[in-house]
């Protein structure tokens, strides 16, 4: 792709979510995009073969723009998986105010929009992805407790994790940051990781 390409579907991309975040909108149509990005429908239709493709684009480039990925590797260059995942949920937390009115987009229009739903999906296996790799982490090192399996604790991860939890509590329920950091990190420890063995100094000899 040269860079005008690159550039012309950032273009794209972002009237796209210019439009789908408007406020009571449940639906954009690609001439409404190509309007707004100031193209033509065919110069859209080369880059997205369909409105599918379009949306689905739409979630990885928010996620590209606020760098998700980058977010990810600075927490699995810690040296062991409980701080991974310590640090993940609190950059995390940080993180989705950044994309939430995408999110909050994309759910609302899922209901009724056969697009939105197949793009949200996408992010969602992504995210668990994210979180099964936070998980094998934990197992290869012992830290996974043992009534768990790899698969089920990335989907309770995801789920525990997921953006409409964080709407939930932070913008519904008025919760600070850093008491949702608090709540998720004691889920974590409580539910899915094994007890931290306690160390105890060896009795010296009578």
């Amino acid at each position: 792709m040269s860079s005008k390409d690159g550039e012309t579907r950032a273009v794209i991309l972002e009237a796209a979510r210019r439009l789908v975040t408007e406020p009571g909108r449940r639906g954009v149509s690609m001439a409404e995009i190509a309007s707004v990005a100031g193209v033509s429908r065919q110069a859209v239709y080369l880059h997205f073969e369909t409105r599918t493709q379009l949306l689905v684009a739409l979630v990885r480039h928010v996620d590209e723009v606020h760098g998700f990925a980058d977010l990810v590797r600075r927490c699995e260059r810690l040296p062991d998986a409980r701080a991974i995942l310590s640090e993940f949920i609190g950059a995390w937390a940080g993180y989705v105010a950044h994309i939430t009115d995408v999110a909050r987009a994309m759910q609302a229009a899922r209901a009724t929009d056969e697009d939105a739903e197949l793009a949200w999906r996408d992010r969602m296996r992504g995210f668990t992805g994210v979180c099964a790799g936070f998980v094998a982490r934990l197992q290869a090192e012992g830290a996974l407790a043992a009534e768990w399996s790899a698969s089920d604790a990335a989907d309770f991860l995801a789920t525990l994790l997921s953006i409409g939890n964080w709407q939930e509590l932070i913008e519904e329920r008025r919760w600070s940051r850093p008491r949702y950091v608090r709540a998720m990190r004691r889920s974590v420890e409580q539910s899915l990781l094994r007890p931290m063995e306690i160390e105890t100094a060896p009795r010296r000899r009578s």
